[in-house]
């Protein structure tokens, strides 16, 4: 039977055309080769944290010293992770409010945080304590002894129990700063008298800091500890949460050395050795 000329002229366009599109498809697809690695199918945790060098930082080797801990500990369980840098207080809102995060560092150990967080062990430590002027008379055996000072501290910031409650008193004269570097500068230029702060942090920020470099002959690392404390990861309180927990442990426990031995060379120079410190009488 024939086929009339205008729906034989049809028939073709339809074959022609699916011809080329099956063309177009093929040459879209993209090319394998045997030497291409496979997809990746590896676990993926996402991590916030804040800019808190040594410890934490855009700004140094690994990301500073504990995201270089956090990296090598999941690289023993062959989990990759992400890690992002926010102010401490949009963090942990971050991760609070579920907002495409999945642990959070460093987290001090205290009552509030553990009700709130799956804690890792140990991925450092931080010796917590006071900094001040050297013009400044300053000496204290408890920590009541801080009322006779213009006290500054970080906001949110989960210091030592203890300490936290004497902060926040309203017999307190302290003054609540948004991170290290305002709080530094606030005691450089007499605003408080006394800061609380990591040393750690202190010695790397008045070494590195434009703003901040000149004023180390200026302050007293007061060698009298509040307390010498632990930091940790902090997965929500879920079974994922608490599977990547115990994976993320796993992968610690393998690790031959943790800080401070095992430390990127750019901050060696600020993490010297230190006496074993207990916590002080609150009282």
């Amino acid at each position: 039977m024939r086929v009339p000329v205008q729906r034989r002229l049809i028939t073709q366009k339809i074959m022609w055309g699916g011809l080329i599109m099956c063309v177009a498809l093929i040459m879209s697809m993209p090319t394998v080769r045997a030497d291409d690695p496979p997809h990746s199918t590896k676990p993926v945790i996402n991590l916030v944290t804040l800019d808190w060098p040594p410890y934490s930082t855009v700004n140094l080797p690994d990301g500073g010293l504990l995201s270089r801990v956090v990296t090598a500990a999941f690289d023993q369980v062959d989990i990759d992770h992400t890690i992002e840098v926010y102010p401490w207080k949009r963090a942990l809102l971050n991760i609070l409010n579920n907002r495409g995060f999945e642990a959070i560092f460093p987290l001090y150990d205290n009552p509030e945080r553990r009700r709130q967080f799956l804690f890792s062990e140990p991925i450092g430590t931080s010796p917590l304590g006071f900094v001040h002027l050297r013009s400044t008379e300053f000496s204290w055996k408890n920590l009541s002894d801080l009322k006779e000072y213009a006290v500054g501290y970080v906001k949110g910031y989960g210091y030592e129990s203890h300490l936290v409650a004497m902060l926040e008193s309203t017999s307190m004269n302290s003054f609540g700063m948004r991170d290290d570097e305002t709080l530094l500068r606030q005691l450089i230029t007499g605003h408080v008298e006394v800061a609380v702060i990591d040393h750690n942090v202190a010695r790397y920020l008045l070494r590195n800091n434009p703003g901040l470099r000149d004023a180390e002959s200026l302050v007293i690392y007061n060698p009298h500890l509040v307390i010498e404390q632990t930091l940790h990861v902090g997965f929500p309180p879920s079974s994922q949460g608490l599977r990547q927990r115990d994976a993320f442990n796993k992968g610690l426990g393998r690790l031959s050395c943790m800080p401070p031995a095992c430390i990127p060379d750019a901050v060696a120079n600020i993490m010297p050795l230190r006496p074993e410190t207990k916590a002080v009488n609150s009282q």
